[in-house]
């Protein structure tokens, strides 16, 4: 993994379960804080995400970067 200098602010796509049982896809706030690679050898980003006061790490192949010089 390579860590960013900077890390940023994005949006990585979650699938959320609806109430009629079928899935949405919405898009989730994260920190972009580095590069990596994932089982296939592709590169990855390495976010952190938030949840109910906890905060884990997650490879997303895709994120959706917000405005140039968002604060953290």
């Amino acid at each position: 993994m390579f860590a960013l200098p900077t890390p940023y602010i994005a949006e990585r796509q979650v699938m959320i379960d609806s109430d009629d049982g079928k899935y949405n896809f919405e898009w989730e706030r994260c920190k972009v804080i580095g590069v990596g690679k994932d089982e296939d050898g592709e590169p990855v980003y390495v976010c952190e995400t938030f949840h109910f006061g906890t905060s884990s790490l997650v490879l997303e192949a895709e994120v959706k970067r917000l405005e140039r010089g968002n604060p953290l």
